[in-house]
């Protein structure tokens, strides 16, 4: 199912099914009178359908309330594109797959399992910003404690959550998942201790070649469905390492999905044009993702835009470089003391434009991601995004 599906899917039917069961909420609520104090006392269960980046983003948060309540099973639900994140974390004793590939069908049916594998629940935490299908899967739920992100956009969430937290979409996104945590009665690990807990987990070991043949530059080109233009084209990522690595020794090795293989053959074929001497080498889908994050482990440094491997190489350590434009390097990177990185943000006065406008105001244009290579004309900084009738 594409994702432009799965965002009418979840207007439609979950906005239908919040003014049905929004009464019988309140009803409840008043009819029960359920202690609501906000402490865990049994299994607290993690709502995470879309972003893999995100849940590693979410780590710190996560691994602290493993380590405060060892005794209380900590489950995830979420799809697959996410799982395979979840799995590098280490800190979910249970993960719960709901399938979003395929028919309305097989959505729904894998809705309604993963709701009785959680069936009252103790508290049950919904990191989805956006979604009001995830906020109608937690009432299901009938867990004692429902949390979840409030902002001006999200309004319908009160009267269904028992606890709302406030997301400022200009705020920091690990300090959000981070207050929760906190509210919970939990502290926040260090990042050494979350770095030590990550490598542990997925048995990982940085590597530095101590030859110093050749940098070893691993390259994230490709993102998820959501906001395509934060990406640059064959030639736009051909032109920028041209411009910082000619005659350089360097080998690169292109990082990505299945899904991403073609497109890994054509941005080899741009590159290998622009660094005749490089070795270059596509690897999209080539490695499951916990052997992704080990290869990561042993380049010199990644070269990124906004996606979920550059959050891996981040936790890792590799020194990186990203590029920023649709999306706000501030809001989305976690403070990590002692990181060698280089970030590249072209704010102009349209970004960020991701969740918050439907569809990017420049019509597709990325003048922003374009900024990173050449001045703009007044033209493209200043397109006709308002039409005239």
């Amino acid at each position: 199912m594409k994702l432009r599906a799965k965002q009418r899917l979840d207007a439609g039917l979950g906005g239908t099914a919040i003014f049905i069961l929004k009464p019988l909420a309140r009803l409840l609520g008043m009819l029960m009178r359920r202690d609501h104090d906000i402490q865990p006392r049994g299994d607290i269960v993690i709502v995470k359908m879309l972003g893999g980046g995100s849940l590693v983003l979410a780590f710190p948060a996560l691994f602290g309330l493993k380590r405060r309540y060892p005794d209380r099973r900590l489950k995830l639900v979420c799809t697959g594109a996410t799982r395979q994140f979840a799995e590098l974390l280490g800190v979910f004793d249970e993960i719960i797959s709901v399938e979003d590939g395929g028919s309305v069908f097989r959505l729904v049916k894998s809705g309604l399992r993963a709701i009785l594998a959680v069936f009252r629940c103790d508290t049950i935490i919904d990191l989805e910003v956006y979604s009001r299908l995830s906020t109608v899967f937690c009432l299901m739920s009938f867990a004692r404690n429902r949390i979840c992100f409030y902002l001006e956009s999200a309004y319908w969430r009160k009267g269904l959550s028992t606890h709302l937290f406030y997301f400022n979409r200009s705020g920091s996104v690990p300090k959000h998942y981070e207050q929760i945590t906190r509210a919970l009665g939990a502290e926040i690990p260090s990042s050494e201790e979350c770095r030590a807990a990550f490598f542990a987990a997925n048995q990982l070991t940085r590597t530095t070649d101590p030859r110093g043949k050749a940098l070893r530059l691993g390259l994230a080109c490709f993102c998820s469905d959501l906001a395509l233009e934060r990406m640059f084209s064959a030639d736009e990522w051909a032109e920028l390492v041209a411009r910082y690595l000619k005659g350089q020794k360097v080998s690169i090795t292109l990082f990505g999905g299945p899904a991403d293989k073609v497109k890994g053959d054509d941005m080899a074929v741009a590159l290998r044009a622009a660094l005749p001497e490089a070795e270059i080498e596509n690897a999209c889908g080539r490695w499951s993702l916990r052997d992704c994050a080990a290869e990561i482990a042993k380049q010199d440094r990644f070269w990124s835009i906004d996606t979920g491997l550059l959050h891996i190489a981040r936790q890792i350590g590799v020194p990186t470089t990203s590029y920023w434009g649709p999306t706000d390097p501030g809001t989305l990177l976690q403070d990590l003391p002692g990181v060698d990185e280089a970030v590249h943000y072209r704010k102009l006065p349209c970004s960020p434009c991701v969740h918050v406008s439907d569809t990017p105001p420049c019509g597709g244009t990325r003048p922003c991601m374009v900024a990173h290579l050449r001045d703009l004309t007044e033209a493209e900084r200043n397109p006709a995004w308002i039409e005239v009738y």
